[in-house]
């Protein structure tokens, strides 16, 4: 039986832009952490072999050489785990590539890069057989194991691909290296250990992306995987690792409105450290709950990521009836009157606002005489109030 661990897409050194320094430094040092947990696990197990399938470095023509040191002193710590690697995307073997920048002396000696874009590497003593494909460009319409043919997999030893590339799918439009969906059985492979998306999927059963073991953005959802294989031609068996990652990516969805307001401030819970939060929210309120919503905004803007505010002011009927003087209080009660009753608005109203889009409403047909009280008294109120529409607070 041979048991290993399939991992990728390191990104060491990524820009997290939209970062203050700070945080970038922080959430870069738990990219390198979750790589000492993974070689951890392996140790406290007693897996000897690691495989990472590419993107180890981010932008690795640009990365500075520290990057690379830093991992090689993680290996360092474990020398009875031997690590095997392919380049990706993302750190491909093109000129000036950081693991060219990095004298061949100071590699570690359980560590292997593979260079070629056709390799076969033996590990006898596990009964294995790896053949891999570094990238040495950033895109390519090209399979990286194209060189692959049936006829090439000794059967004797559990048959390993490694490779980073895009599985064709029809939901993804021209795919960079794309690699067969059914290509580990076409060929012949035991299992087919692939870098790339940043989220596990299992392809088939003997094909797996692991993701990226911390992630990098909204919607990420990677491991390292513990992959065991009996004999040659038998189904590997396929485990998550977790406790790996460092920081809990959450991003939710929430509308607000005067009856769910008081619920909703309860929901405002602070990041934690190693939490990074953004929220989307919309939804309407009248006038006296849409000012406190942005007075609890503004407090509670630096404990999230990002806060998307799409939420509208409604003035209810009270608003309404305590604002303007008593010709605006006719108007206003005219307007409400004909809302209720259901009427159709006069033809030269609705060309009005259809041509020339007044009242700045989304989606203007089909369009209610309802929908365009509703926004006029918007306008109304928010010009009687002396509010900024856009911002909805005092000038």
């Amino acid at each position: 039986m041979a048991t290993f661990i399939h991992t990728s897409d390191w990104h060491i050194g990524n820009a997290f832009s939209g970062f203050d320094p700070s945080t970038r430094q922080r959430l870069n040092r738990a990219r390198l952490k979750a790589v000492e947990l993974i070689f951890t696990y392996a140790q406290k197990k007693k897996i000897p072999l690691i495989l990472c399938a590419g993107d180890a470095i981010d932008n690795g023509q640009l990365a500075p050489e520290t990057f690379l040191l830093d991992l090689f002193a993680i290996f360092r710590r474990f020398p009875d785990i031997q690590l095997i690697m392919i380049a990706g995307n993302h750190d491909p073997l093109m000129a000036n590539t950081v693991y060219g920048r990095v004298a061949p002396g100071t590699f570690p000696g359980n560590f292997r890069l593979l260079w070629a874009e056709e390799e076969r590497v033996d590990i006898p003593g596990m009964n294995l057989a790896i053949l891999a494909a570094s990238t040495r460009r950033q895109n390519s319409n090209q399979n990286p194991l194209h060189w692959l043919k049936p006829g090439d997999i000794d059967h004797s030893r559990i048959a390993i691909g490694l490779g980073h590339g895009s599985i064709e799918n029809e939901s993804f439009g021209d795919p960079h290296f794309p690699i067969p969906a059914n290509f580990a059985r076409f060929v012949g492979l035991d299992y087919l250990a692939l870098g790339d998306w940043h989220s596990y999927k299992k392809i088939n059963e003997r094909t797996y992306y692991c993701g990226t073991p911390e992630p990098l953005q909204f919607g990420d959802d990677g491991y390292a995987l513990e992959v065991s294989i009996d004999r040659p031609g038998a189904l590997p068996r396929v485990e998550p690792i977790t406790g790996v990652s460092q920081y809990q990516w959450q991003q939710e969805a929430i509308t607000v409105t005067d009856d769910s307001f008081p619920a909703f401030k309860e929901k405002l819970i602070p990041a934690t450290e190693k939490e990074i939060k953004a929220l989307s929210i919309s939804g309407f309120l009248s006038a006296g709950n849409y000012r406190a919503y942005k007075q609890l905004l503004y407090t509670v803007q630096e404990r999230y990521h990002a806060i998307h505010d799409r939420v509208g002011l409604a003035p209810n009927e009270q608003d309404l009836e305590n604002i303007g003087d008593p010709a605006v209080q006719s108007m206003i009660r005219q307007l409400l009157s004909l809302k209720r009753s259901g009427q159709s608005l006069a033809p030269e109203v609705l060309d009005r606002v259809l041509t020339n889009k007044y009242l700045d409403l989304e989606g203007l047909i089909p369009i209610s005489a309802a929908d365009i009280i509703d926004a006029a008294l918007v306008k109304l109120y928010q010009y009687l109030a002396g509010q900024d529409p856009a911002r909805g607070e005092k000038p």
